[in-house]
């Protein structure tokens, strides 16, 4: 076995690691680099882990301990080294057989990206909301979205009291969509969809498609359709417009967006176009099988 199959995690070893040998290779290093992914090259990575090393004396447990953050920290800032950076590391090692505390490192500096990880793990794994919300990764992620307006920490606090039955989702999905989450737009739409607020439905989804989810393309086509054929000419502009954002959600890979176009050109009996969306819909299947 090689040093990185028999390691447990790095920065729980007894003695100085080899973070040399640990540490991916120099190729790896420099296409993270170039992409933005990584923001430090080996020999400065191996620097600050060995400091950090050296201030837990090889007790991990050390840095899941809140008083431990400001010397790590200093550590960091005096080598010019983002905690973005552990996040990064960890997870470009979780790619081979060695377990790190790296993400454990980037959770106590406030990394966002290592935060949500974290939280998503830790959320999974628990049965009980009540223990859930005194942990200190859920106090972390209330932190991030409360004070650092994150979206994505707003959406998994939103989809964990949803999960609970709380009344505290609504407002999570809420303050989700203020801070700019497309998914959160696209579920407040579906919610006024089913309490037949049309109006909110439609401005929900076309928010949600602004920023991005396609999704929302497909449910506002729909609610499009269906107001359209309330009214007495079928071709109408309405009618178009729903067609056209069902055929954006169905080029986005949304099957059953070329189902209903099927569907939709079936019933005006155009079976040469219903057919062709048929096709589609299969040969989608085919590519998700």
């Amino acid at each position: 076995m090689t040093a990185s199959q028999t390691a447990s995690k790095i920065l729980s070893s007894a003695k100085l690691p080899d973070f040399a040998r640990m540490l991916p290779s120099e190729a790896v290093f420099a296409s993270a680099r170039k992409s933005g992914f990584l923001k430090c090259n080996r020999t400065e990575a191996t620097t600050v882990l060995s400091e950090i090393w050296k201030t837990t004396q090889g007790n991990s447990a050390l840095l899941h301990q809140q008083q431990q953050a400001a010397p790590v920290a200093n550590i960091c800032a005096a080598h010019n080294f983002p905690p973005s950076n552990f996040t990064s590391l960890a997870l470009l090692l979780q790619q081979t057989p060695l377990q790190t505390d790296l993400l454990a490192i980037a959770e106590l500096l406030n990394d966002p990206p290592a935060i949500l990880k974290s939280a998503k793990s830790k959320i999974s794994s628990s049965r009980s909301i009540q223990l859930l919300e005194s942990s200190q990764i859920f106090k972390k992620l209330v932190w991030l979205a409360n004070v650092g307006k994150v979206p994505e920490a707003y959406e998994l606090l939103a989809e964990t009291y949803q999960a609970a039955n709380s009344h505290k989702a609504q407002d999570y999905w809420t303050k989700a969509a203020e801070a700019g989450s497309g998914k959160a737009c696209l579920v407040m739409g579906r919610q006024a969809v089913a309490m037949k607020k049309t109006d909110v439905a439609v401005a929900a989804f076309k928010q949600a498609m602004e920023l991005g989810e396609a999704e929302a393309f497909y449910e506002l086509g729909v609610l499009q359709i269906k107001q359209s054929n309330n009214s007495e000419k079928v071709e109408s502009e309405l009618a178009k417009e729903g067609e056209y954002n069902l055929s954006v959600a169905a080029a986005s890979g949304i099957i059953r967006a070329a189902v209903k176009l099927a569907e939709i050109y079936k019933t005006r009996n155009d079976l040469n176009l219903s057919e062709q969306w048929v096709n589609v819909a299969y040969e989608m299947k085919a590519v998700e099988m």
